[in-house]
């Protein structure tokens, strides 16, 4: 037996040392958020200057954390989906013998469990067609057949012991589950050789995360994405919207919620919006609608949902019938031992293998805890390295245009009320992630993508270059000469808002001209005014006087004073040469609950309007469950 020397002994000793300092480095610490932000402007041209951030710095240290909110759930995972034979399966991964050991049971005959399948009318008709019943037995496995939302529910006698919600795509060949590195051709359409190949778009969408905040939060995905994917990152995204509805309908349509409001308001509900996934689904798409916060989902939250589904596949109808389990229609964070996050990423998993046969638009969007805590993004962040990396892995990246993004920064809480929270919350995080045979089939296109990276931009933009997408051939370089040599002819007022990543913006472009409203423009330059300034008392009272207008008819609701104006800011906006406009931006705390406001203002030829909403920027209103309406929660302090 061979025994080494001591001198062999210890370098042996100091390698395994070495490596267990490497791993616990790489394991328990972030990796780096990238280099100092050392230019002036994230945006620096004629019609906009948008000051540079730096992703840390010692003022902004205090707000970062490790996010101490537990991420998990209190129940055990019963079952998963299989496919056997080409069909779905449910089968039991706990062992059954703990299943009797937590439930104080002696026989898994006791046990019966409840199959039922639900078929999705509309949004608010969910109906169960069929049930089946099995006591949990060997093999422990169920042909769920042709179910799409499919309920389980676990009894012994009354007693509830599991429950859970499942969402089922048709399977695809078993080849493509084998072998998930197989591309295989387009359906029939591409089987032929076309001009321009099909290409998949999928928007991949996380709630309330800056740009900045992504990069502290979440560096290990900014580190796959920059060093691994063929991408843009963007620093010059302007939010055109309060919240998430304003700006992605902005997006899926290029219209703006006011606009969208004549498609909807008067039928109450929004099967008729010009969507522009129904365009890719006439060009032979198909198409996919998922989000993991049913309590707020896009298309619902203040809004009447839609009268029959949407998309191809819609996972909408799973998620609230997980809502109503156990009796309640409360908001839920899991379901059956699984996050609501992994149920997302679970349906994006399923859809993948089809994706590599036919051309899809698919639209995720997760909101689960980073809606709601600044810090939370950081105990997601392994999740979506795990999922671009299963994208590459899969080839789905050599097929498809992805937009990595989100709608808008944190809109609340302490962060929220520094200078740089303030100006976080209205610029977003934006990579498109491009096939990288694009850059030589389209060298101008990918060319001028790349120039927008340091533009004013929003996403009507992202609306038009999804319609670029669809019609590749407009990607050609001799069209976007022409189109360039047209979008150079409009200046000024005839700017269009909206304008394809794959053409350079134009360099005199302003919020006024992109539809940014002034509230959220980060074109203009702040300056700090004094807190006994004339106006800023002018503001502040006048944004007190709109918020107690909207109370007055629930008398239910107290009556607001202001406490103190906390900070206030002033701006010069880029829509004329003349200085007769002037903008004041005032954050205000009231009493009775001591909530903080935010409120802009314009001044024109010495007369002063309310320009956008006013905001909460504190945490959810706990004292106005005394009324139902939504829209003044921010806003009601209930007087019992």
């Amino acid at each position: 037996m061979f025994w080494p020397d001591e001198k062999s002994f210890r370098k042996m000793g100091l390698a395994v040392i070495l490596s267990c300092l490497a791993l616990y480095a790489y394991v328990c610490t972030d990796m780096d958020i990238g280099p100092k932000i050392e230019n002036a402007y994230f945006v620096n041209n004629a019609g906009c200057k948008m000051i540079a951030m730096d992703v840390m710095n010692p003022e902004i240290e205090s707000y970062v954390a490790k996010s101490s909110t537990r991420y998990g759930c209190r129940q055990a995972k019963w079952f998963t989906k299989n496919v056997f034979n080409g069909s779905w399966h449910l089968e039991l991964i706990r062992g059954i013998d703990q299943i009797l050991i937590d439930n104080n049971l002696d026989n898994e005959k006791d046990i019966k469990c409840y199959f039922d399948r639900y078929t999705c009318i509309s949004d608010w008709n969910i109906t169960r067609y069929k049930r089946f019943k099995s006591h949990l037995v060997p093999p422990y496995r169920w042909n769920v057949r042709n179910a799409v939302y499919l309920r389980v529910s676990c009894h012994h006698f009354q007693k509830l012991l599991h429950e859970d919600v499942h969402f089922f795509i048709q399977p695809p060949p078993e080849k493509l589950l084998e072998h998930s590195r197989i591309l295989e051709k387009w359906h029939k359409a591409n089987e032929t050789e076309l001009d321009e190949p099909l290409i998949s778009v999928m928007i991949l969408g996380l709630d309330s995360v800056s740009h900045l905040n992504f990069l502290r939060q979440m560096p290990r995905t900014a580190y796959y994405l920059r060093n691994v994917m063929s991408h843009v990152e963007f620093w010059g995204y302007n939010k055109v919207g309060l919240n998430t509805f304003p700006n992605l309908i902005a997006m899926l349509t290029g219209e703006s919620a006011k606009e969208n409001e004549k498609y909807w308001k008067k039928i109450r509900r929004m099967d008729d919006c010009p969507v522009i996934w129904k365009d890719f689904k006439q060009a032979g798409y198909n198409t996919t609608l998922g989000e993991d916060y049913p309590g707020a989902s896009l298309f619902n939250y203040l809004k009447p949902g839609f009268g029959s589904k949407p998309t191809d596949y819609y996972l909408r109808p799973a998620q609230k019938l997980m809502n109503r389990m156990g009796g309640t229609r409360s908001d839920t964070t899991c379901s059956g031992g699984r996050l609501l996050t992994d149920i997302l990423l679970e349906m994006v998993d399923n859809i993948l293998p089809h994706m590599q046969r036919y051309p899809f638009f698919s639209l995720y969007w997760w909101s689960q805890g980073i809606h709601e805590y600044f810090n939370f993004a950081s105990t997601i962040d392994q999740r979506f390295v795990g999922l671009l990396r299963h994208l590459e892995d899969t080839g789905i990246t050599n097929n498809t245009f992805i937009f990595f993004m989100s709608d808008h920064g944190s809109r609340w809480g302490s962060f929220r009320r520094t200078f740089q929270g303030m100006l976080e919350d209205n610029q977003p995080m934006l990579f498109t992630l491009y096939p990288k045979w694009m850059k030589e089939r389209y060298p101008l296109a990918i060319k001028n993508l790349e120039s927008n990276s340091h533009s004013l931009i929003t996403t009507y933009d992202m609306y038009e270059t999804m319609k670029d997408l669809l019609h590749l051939d407009s990607l050609r370089d001799n069209r976007l000469k022409q189109k360039s040599s047209l979008l150079w002819k409009l200046r000024g007022s005839e700017t269009p808002r909206g304008v394809s990543l794959f053409l350079p913006v134009p360099s005199w472009r302003t919020c006024n001209t992109s539809n940014v409203p002034v509230a959220f423009c980060l074109c203009q330059k702040l300056t700090p005014l004094q807190l006994d300034d004339p106006t800023v008392a002018l503001v502040a009272r006048a944004a007190l006087l709109s918020i107690n207008q909207l109370l007055e008819p629930f008398p239910m609701c107290l009556q607001l004073e202001l406490k103190a104006v906390v900070s206030a800011f002033s701006s010069v906006p880029h829509v004329t040469h003349r200085h007769d406009k002037r903008d004041f931006t005032v954050r205000f705390q009231t009493i009775p609950g001591d909530a903080y406001f935010e409120a802009t203002s314009r001044l024109t030829d010495g007369v002063l309007h309310q320009a956008g909403e006013i905001i909460r920027i504190m945490q959810r209103n706990n004292n106005s469950n005394c009324i139902s309406e939504l829209q003044l929660e921010p806003f009601c302090y209930c007087a019992v």
